[in-house]
């Protein structure tokens, strides 16, 4: 759903991410990321966390924890840049 509101992303490129086989069911913890305001956004920091991964998100208040709660958070935009540099 969130690729689809990115424009520029072709959901095709990144559907090899989400296999079922690949996905992440491990533990998280949700109380590490009670700096982020929203518990609704909480979850992905927490799995970002868990599963070693870069947090990708635009939102504020998310971006504002960033260098503070132990994991990267990048815009999109951020993460484009840095992959087309490589």
């Amino acid at each position: 759903m969130i690729l689809h509101r990115i424009p520029r992303l072709d959901w095709r490129k990144f559907a090899d991410l989400f296999r079922p086989q690949d996905e992440f069911t491990g533990p998280v913890e949700l109380d590490h990321f009670a700096a982020i305001s929203d518990p609704e956004d909480r979850k992905f920091a927490a799995l970002s966390a868990a599963a070693s991964a870069i947090l990708l998100t635009s939102d504020k208040l998310v971006l504002a924890q960033r260098g503070k709660i132990g994991i990267e958070i990048l815009t999109p935009r951020e993460f484009l840049a840095l992959q087309i540099k490589e």
